[in-house]
């Protein structure tokens, strides 16, 4: 069995996180991010809200929800009409725009953990196409969001077998696990952050970033509510790497680029959506 670093210990009993479940794993140089890019591509749209509001693309639909201090954008994809695609280019890199054009992607959502501040070196499990480019790491984050033929599933690591999923990235916390807001109030104590995270819903997938720094629980609150309210049963959702790592990108019916974060900085992974090839009559 592998011992837990005392460090570690001691920085999980500090930050109150249940099971050592967000170890700071990223060496950062500066100061969070207090703004992060929201534009589009190739030319400015003169109200990018309004045309995220109706982005014309089937099997996907748009929700800014939250206040304007704690606002998440939220794409919710149908998965009858989209297939999940993970990308990893450990050491060598890959912006979220290349992600978009080699593997004609729709939604682009980033990114997975790296060792230091723009690094390019995966921290964790990292599996594409049944290759393991990085291998898993037995503590820290506890989740691993994998695909398969079926679509997206969520497993804790230590749950995790080389079986289950063809493509795999270890992540967490699992800000909301079983259906349940799963980070304490001693995450309210840690400095805020831009997120992205991934939701696994029983008939939708919910790719979302905050558009402004949260923390981890502030942002799961408001996703349990905004579910309630909607009827969603959405039993996971996974934070991906935060700050300067966080990134959406979405393709428009007219072929616009809208994006939240940096979208020519280059990742060690990145989690896609393309449209499924349409069946045959």
């Amino acid at each position: 069995m592998k011992v837990v670093p005392q460090w570690l210990l001691m920085v999980c009993a500090v930050l109150g996180l249940s099971g050592c479940d967000e170890p700071p794993a990223v060496t950062r140089s500066s100061a969070p991010a207090v703004s992060l890019p929201f534009g589009s591509l190739p030319e400015p749209v003169a109200d990018l809200r309004q045309r995220l509001a109706d982005p014309g693309i089937d099997g996907l639909t748009t929700h800014m929800i939250g206040d304007g201090n704690e606002e998440l954008l939220l794409l919710e994809l149908d998965p009858a009409k989209f297939e999940p695609v993970l990308i990893g280019m450990p050491r060598e890199g890959i912006s979220p725009t290349e992600a978009l054009r080699r593997n004609q992607l729709t939604v682009v959502l980033g990114s997975g953990f790296v060792a230091e501040l723009r690094g390019l070196e995966p921290v964790g499990l990292l599996q594409v196409e049944g290759q393991t480019l990085s291998p898993i790491q037995a503590y820290g984050y506890t989740r691993i969001l994998g695909m398969n033929d079926e679509g997206i599933g969520v497993v804790h690591r230590s749950h995790y077998q080389r079986d289950l999923f063809h493509s795999a990235l270890q992540a967490g916390p699992g800000i909301i696990e079983q259906g349940q807001l799963d980070i304490s109030e001693a995450d309210l104590q840690r400095p805020e952050y831009f997120r992205s995270f991934l939701a696994i819903c029983s008939d939708r997938w919910v790719a979302g970033v905050s558009l402004a720094p949260t923390h981890l629980r502030s942002l799961g609150q408001t996703l349990v509510g905004f579910f309630e309210a909607s009827q969603w049963q959405c039993d996971d959702v996974v934070n991906l790497a935060g700050d300067r790592q966080a990134v959406l990108l979405l393709v428009t019916g007219d072929d616009t680029v809208i994006y939240h974060g940096e979208p020519s900085a280059y990742k060690a992974s990145l989690i896609g959506f393309r449209f499924l090839p349409a069946v045959g009559n």
